[in-house]
């Protein structure tokens, strides 16, 4: 019997681990500088934790939920997403004390999902919250940290950020009603996954992909027409602020986000270069979530971005690789090699034995890894205890002491 990953996992190695922890590195980084404390949360809890702030008849809460009974008949839930579990976490340990209050985290969700290139049923996601202001900076800033992370990431793609306005939710409510109606008049042009969703969850029919669906939509009423203009003088800051940093911007009046927490602003960063999943982050405001959990009636606001995704846009120069590899001309010179491979990894330096003890050999494979560096271990090297420091960038190479390597490696 031959054993496979389950339909929708997949594994991670070699270089995809490395574009892995790339990533996770540049993620706490530029958590740092903007300011964001880590949080770590389990990957289970109460189904109820969900099911009212994703929205009772989501196709996230109807469908795509891995959930199970324990031994006590509780009903737990694997996490679909990263940002009820954080708030939860927030209210459960006072950390609403002092806002606002910004937290940033990084882990597995799981949602069964059809399984298609960038989708699986178990992924890694990047989430940042802001809880506890409703100043429209909190917005500029979120939105600015996703830009300036993904540029780092992947400084050769074409990302577009898509933006639009939900307003406050008493217009949301408004305009769900009208929206209803409208799509109950011309249910006959709709497709059969629409249909279903006309009074439960009439915004979703607007980010429909269904090419049936598409006339329908495009002439459907437009959520800014019920905005307050309070709520549009604020979305017009928002957008001028953003093209003051230099973030070009889309407006797309159908983007709604899939979950039911969302008001005023939202947003996605998108790219054409890997098909119908196309976005890499995506978020907005839920002014009253954290209150729906039990917690301080404060807004908030955030977004999560899916690492695979992002993974599938990276090139391999984006990855790091060994500093330095040992090339051992002959097997008897190990016990010598060894105190260098000690010293080296002693002294912070990243090391690969190759266990080739073959020059031509040992070298193919650190240009094979794309190494920048090899020392060059031979008898002549033993006996005088100096080493060939050979950087394989230029091809130049000099004859070191171990002591001094520090000054030859940039």
């Amino acid at each position: 019997m031959k054993i496979k990953p389950v339909r929708g996992t997949h594994d991670l190695f070699g270089k995809e681990v490395r574009k892995f922890n790339f990533i996770i590195t540049e993620v706490k980084e530029i958590a740092r500088k903007f300011g964001f404390n880590e949080m770590i949360t389990p990957i289970f809890e109460n189904s109820e934790l969900f099911k009212k702030p994703l929205g009772e008849q989501s196709d996230v809460v109807l469908k795509e939920m891995y959930t199970f009974k324990d031994r006590n008949e509780d009903e737990l839930t694997l996490r679909p997403e990263y940002t009820t579990p954080m708030i939860r976490a927030a209210i459960s340990n006072g950390l609403l004390n002092n806002l606002p209050a910004k937290f940033f985290g990084t882990g597995q969700m799981f949602r069964r999902e059809r399984p298609q290139k960038g989708r699986y049923r178990q992924f890694n996601q990047i989430n940042f919250e802001n809880f506890g202001t409703d100043d429209f900076f909190a917005d500029i800033e979120m939105i600015n940290l996703a830009n300036q992370l993904l540029k780092k990431i992947l400084p050769n793609n074409q990302i577009t950020l898509h933006i639009n306005t939900l307003g406050s939710r008493e217009n949301l409510q408004n305009f769900k009603k009208v929206l209803s109606k409208y799509f109950k008049d011309h249910q006959n042009s709709l497709s059969i996954e629409s249909k279903s969703k006309i009074e439960t969850n009439p915004l979703r029919i607007l980010d429909s992909k269904i090419i049936q669906d598409k006339e329908t939509v495009l002439q459907s009423p437009k959520l800014i027409e019920f905005l307050s203009q309070s709520d549009l003088k604020s979305y017009e800051e928002i957008k001028d602020c953003l093209r003051d940093l230099n973030i070009s911007i889309s407006e797309d009046l159908n983007l709604v986000r899939g979950l039911d927490y969302y008001c005023h602003t939202v947003f996605e960063f998108k790219t054409d270069a890997i098909g119908s999943q196309d976005t890499l982050i995506g978020g907005g405001r839920y002014n009253g979530l954290i209150n729906t959990l039990g917690g301080k009636d404060i807004p908030g606001i955030g977004w999560a971005g899916g690492i695979e995704r992002i993974m599938l846009l990276m090139n391999d120069v984006n990855v790091i690789t060994e500093d330095i590899h040992l090339c051992i001309k002959d097997p008897s010179l190990k016990k010598h090699a060894l105190k260098i491979y000690d010293y080296l990894t002693k002294n912070n330096f990243s090391v690969y034995w190759n266990y080739k003890y073959n020059l031509k050999k040992s070298l193919s494979l650190a240009s094979e890894k794309k190494v920048k560096y090899v020392i060059i271990v031979g008898k002549e090297e033993e006996k005088n205890n100096n080493y060939i420091l050979k950087n394989l960038s230029n091809g130049e190479q000099k004859d070191i002491n171990l002591n001094d390597i520090s000054d030859h490696i940039i």
